[in-house]
């Protein structure tokens, strides 16, 4: 299992009609009837959620022929985080490709997704054994009963979902400190299951066990857990829930949300350090807000801390230093998280300081004031940190370490992580009251797409095998290169042949799956109609059929692939609508391929 450590050695190692839902105003957990059960981890039912404001209905200016294909939120913080998403199969939605392509892979994804996380693979460190399940077992040589001390089996074992990553595998390390692979039939209690097949070898009692399994086309099934949770696949899934109302989203939304609590990246609200200790890139916390505000507010105590930690440790102390502390992406990430706390951390919630699993330790009542030192200080930071490490080419600059020359890069930019930071600039935007910051962060974004179409995007590039197809697709990394070229992509060597395969052209577009939104924002915020050309161009060359049909990786079968482009790009579809002129209709395109 990769090592989570949160340095920056780590993070080289790691691999993107108006839907109103019934009782608005309700809590969340009102809002429709799921099919799945609302319960802690340990099957006991969760504190009520705490009451909502109702959504106040933001039609972003549309006129109201327009504004009722518009979903409706239950709460004004769900809208803040989710974002303006136009209904499932709205006809105001030209590139009918992205809506369903988000329903077809949501609910693959959503079903392949397991109820319990893996755990694994186990280790041995300062006498404490890592990434096991709870407590330990035994087992009785040519037995099929494996009892546990201490152990939560119904927790933490799941028979009933996807083979073969995450169907029963448990392996039990013997009496000679071998991990043996089982298969386990049957989970009778938390601490009694029954394997498949006999127990082969020695005696054994008061061992540890795991539920980590290395398939040959899976991989490592806690490597592939992780990964398919990178971009966030339950805020995905609760987009798609207000999107299309079907309550299968919503199940799904849940389902993988509790399940990465669980997981040994949370550990149920106890993970603050260590090996496992998810950096900003991976912490998906969009959607585990989305579901503290889902009936769980127990979550809120440890997200408030992780994300304070977060923010103080790669954004706020570094506010002053020359350059960003790591990338974009996950100082971005930082940032975002503390701007939507800024937002819709509830003004008291209960505390949890061992975990949602232990007793509950007291309620925090100073939610607003954090609220208003977040927006203080992410207001600090937009601007004197972000904006100012803008370059006036409209690009943020980083370095990247390798153990070649040529691996050694300078000053370069990848336009995809861009994309993540920009989603806290539009988010703050719209949270600020000060003119400075709102004037500061709106010169950000414009200077930056600017930037992302002029010099980052190959719109006139062709597919030199592909006649007449071309290229339509940022570049991967942009600007500065390396120490034994400084000039490696200034500017970056155009793409040329695609070895005849449309899909190495697919592959490249997926370079600008969370770019899409900020086009939309920054034609919203000026009216400038150039950024909806622009914004119409990128996002037709990932979703649209009107110029070659080529699309991005949505449809990949990647789960990782397919939340990169559902996460923000939805908000587009809203935001080239809010300030078109009368009389304009459909998007303009180069139409030639």
């Amino acid at each position: 299992m990769m090592q989570l450590l949160k340095t920056k050695t780590f993070l080289k190692l790691v691999v993107a009609g108006c839907l109103i839902v019934p009782v608005v105003g309700q809590t969340f957990q009102s809002v429709q009837k799921s099919s799945m059960p609302v319960h802690g981890q340990a099957g006991m039912p969760v504190l009520p959620a705490q009451p909502l404001a109702k959504d106040p209905g933001n039609t972003w200016g549309l006129p109201a022929s327009q504004a009722d294909q518009i979903v409706r939120y239950p709460s004004a913080e769900v809208a803040f985080i989710c974002g303006p998403q136009l209904k499932a199969g709205s006809t105001l939605n030209p590139f009918p490709w992205f809506d369903t392509t988000a329903r077809a892979q949501g609910i693959a994804h959503g079903e392949k997704a397991p109820r319990i996380a893996p755990f694994g693979a186990m280790f041995l460190a300062k006498n404490v054994w890592r990434n096991t399940i709870s407590g330990r077992v035994s087992a009785v040589a040519r037995g099929t009963v494996v009892t546990g001390k201490g152990t939560r089996f119904t927790r933490d074992l799941d028979l009933a979902w996807p083979a073969p990553g995450y169907n029963g595998h448990f392996r039990i390390r013997d009496a000679s400190g071998i991990e043996r692979i089982v298969k386990v039939r049957s989970v009778e209690s938390d601490t009694r299951l029954v394997l498949a097949n006999p127990w082969p070898h020695v005696s054994v009692s008061d061992t540890v066990a795991d539920t980590f399994y290395h398939e040959p086309d899976l991989g490592k099934n806690t490597d592939h857990y992780y990964l398919a949770n990178y971009y966030d696949t339950a805020l995905v899934q609760y987009i798609n829930y207000y999107r299309t109302g079907d309550t299968r989203f919503l199940d799904y939304a849940r389902k993988t949300a509790d399940a990465l609590w669980h997981s040994q990246f949370i550990g149920d609200g106890t993970v603050v350090g260590g090996d496992n200790h998810l950096p900003p890139r991976s912490m998906a916390f969009a959607g585990l807000m989305l579901r503290a505000l889902d009936g769980r507010p127990e979550m809120w105590d440890y997200l408030e801390r992780e994300v304070r930690a977060a923010f103080d440790d790669w954004v706020y102390r570094r506010k002053n230093d020359p350059g960003l502390y790591y990338d974009i992406r996950d100082d971005g990430y930082a940032q975002l998280y503390a701007v939507i706390m800024a937002k819709v951390l509830p003004d008291a919630y209960p505390l949890y300081a061992n975990g949602t699993l232990g007793a509950r330790t007291g309620t925090a009542t100073n939610g607003a004031a954090k609220r208003a030192t977040y927006l203080s200080q992410t207001e600090d930071t937009a601007v004197n940190f972000f904006g100012r490490l803008q370059w006036a080419d409209g690009s943020w600059r980083w370095n990247e370490n390798g153990s070649k020359p040529d691996d050694q890069l300078r000053d370069i930019e990848q336009p995809f992580m861009v994309g993540l930071y920009l989603e806290s600039v539009v988010l703050l935007h719209q949270l600020t009251r000060n003119p400075a910051v709102k004037a500061n962060l709106a010169k950000q974004l414009t200077r930056s797409v600017h930037h992302l179409y002029r010099d980052a995007f190959q719109r006139n590039n062709r597919v030199t095998d592909l006649p007449p197809h071309r290229w339509r697709s940022m570049f991967y990394f942009w600007g500065g290169g390396s120490v034994a070229n400084p000039r490696k992509f200034s500017p970056p060597p155009p793409n040329t042949t695609a070895n005849g395969d449309r899909e190495s052209v697919a592959a490249a577009r997926h370079f600008q799956s969370t770019v899409h939104h900020a086009f939309g924002y920054a034609y919203y915020v000026t009216g400038d109609k150039t950024f909806k050309e622009m914004g119409d161009d990128v996002f037709e060359a990932s979703y649209g059929d009107r110029v070659d049909g080529i699309h991005c990786l949505a449809a990949s079968g990647k789960a990782k692939d397919y939340d990169m482009n559902y996460r923000a790009s939805g908000r587009y579809l809203v935001w080239r609508l809010a300030a078109r002129q009368p009389g304009e209709s459909a998007p303009r395109f180069n139409n030639s391929p």
